[in-house]
Order: structure tokens, then sequence, then C-alpha cells
């Protein structure tokens, strides 16, 4: 579609930088005016932002080590290019996992409550990570297989990720609108009086399943497959194994704390 928004005296401005860029904002404001509306202090401004600023560090550096490991062989011939993010090329999943690790230990290193957060963090995931796809779209990186449905979309800009001139399923716009959905869904859920730990649940489990169908659209190198699946259908099932888990470890919490 539209890689480069603008170029200004040989500087681009890249569609992809600036969703992202703008999902990673959006998620920090509405965590940050959850906390604030929300009964009780959860956790303090200064660690959020701080919580905020690093995590996102980790998501990208993980997210962006996953791509360049499922796309090796390209990135040896010109290693350079490992650290130009701007132009698309990030794993979700592998910046999830980073991104949550390191959550978890902060949350643990300054006694806030994980369970209390993760239900204000979730939401927030699936509203940012709609915008980033927004942006997947515009460079045209994960990109679907042909279609002939009617609302299948060619790109034709060469400076695209994507094939060209063939009409392809839109899984960035799939996966985007299940994330609005998904946002919409577990900000419902989160007004609702309901164990510490399920929004975050349910979050794992509703995207994992997504995720999974979204998988077989998808046309690009997907890497290696094991079982018959891609590596991020075998994660979804891991992440939505875990989600069930914690659907379970949530309810036995709200019986010990009753």
């Amino acid at each position: 579609m539209h890689p480069i928004l603008v170029s200004f005296f040989g500087i681009n401005l890249y569609s992809y930088g600036l969703f992202a860029a703008l999902g990673f904002f959006t998620a920090f404001l509405y965590i940050s005016n959850t906390v604030n509306k929300s009964q009780g202090r959860i956790i303090s401004q200064r660690h959020l932002q701080n919580l905020f600023l690093y995590s996102v560090i980790a998501a990208i550096v993980g997210a962006r080590i996953s791509y360049v490991l499922t796309n090796l062989r390209s990135f040896l011939s010109a290693p350079a290019d490992i650290f130009k993010i701007w132009e698309g090329g990030l794993v979700y999943y592998g910046g999830f996992i980073c991104a949550v690790l390191f959550v978890i230990f902060y949350c643990k290193s300054n006694k806030i409550d994980v369970f209390k957060f993760s239900d204000i963090i979730a939401p927030a995931l699936a509203l940012g990570h709609a915008f980033g796809r927004i942006g997947c779209f515009m460079a045209g990186c994960c990109y679907g297989k042909p279609s002939n449905a009617l609302w299948s979309v060619v790109f034709s800009n060469p400076d695209s990720l994507a094939v060209k001139n063939v009409h392809i399923h839109p899984t960035q716009i799939y996966e985007s609108l299940s994330d609005f959905i998904i946002f919409i869904l577990l900000r419902a859920y989160n007004k609702k009086s309901h164990a510490d730990g399920k929004t975050a649940a349910f979050y794992m489990i509703g995207y994992a399943a997504m995720r999974f169908v979204v998988e077989f659209f998808r046309g690009d190198f997907r890497g290696d497959y094991f079982f018959g699946l891609s590596p991020s259908q075998n994660i979804s099932i891991l992440l939505f194994a875990c989600g069930v888990l914690l659907l379970f470890v949530s309810a036995k919490r709200e019986k010990c704390f009753r």
C-alpha cells in the first residue's frame, strides 16, 4: 500500500513505524487512564512509566530477534538490515513473551499485584496491536495467500513487502479488526466484578484462537512447520493452554481470598 508516507529532504516517514508508535502510545494512554480511575492503588505513575518504557524495549527486542531468527538466511547476506525495524519485521509472539516476562519480573520486584495489573494491560495489548497491524498492512508485511474473495487486496507499490500485483487475503486487516473486537469485549468485561487475572486469561485464549485461524491465510514465510502447523500456530496452542490454566488459577485465588 504505502510503506513510505512522506519523504522530506531524503528523510522517510515509514507507515509501519508510525502505526507501531501509535499503538504503543494508545496502549499507554489506556493503561494510565485505567490506573487513575481504578479503586485502590494498583501501581504508581512512576512505576507505570518505568514499566511501560522498559517493557516496550523488551517487546521490540524480542519481536525483532524472533523475526531475524525466522528469516536468518536473508539477514546473513545483509546484517545491517537487522536494525531497520522501521521498515517492518517484528514477530508479535516474540515481543509478547519478552514483555510478559519483564512485566512479571518488575511487578514481583516492586510488590505490584501481577494479577490485578495484568487485567489492565490485557485490553491495552489488543488495542495497541490493532494499530500495529494497520502498519503491517501499509508496509505490506504479514501478507496473505492468493484469494478470489471480493475483499482481497492488491499490493503494487514497489517498496511494499508483499507480493506484487496479485489478489491476496488482507490478513493484517483480519487481525486488526479482531484485535479491536477483543479490546472492546475485554474493556466491557473489566467493568464487571471478576477474579483478578481473568481478563488476562480471556485475552490469551481469544487472541490465541484468532491468531491460530488467521495463520491459515498467511502467505509470507512462516518459518519451519511442526506437526503441520506454523511456529505461530504452535505458540498459539501453548498460549491458549496458558490462558485456560490462568482461568483456573484465578478462580482458585478468588476462593482463597473470600
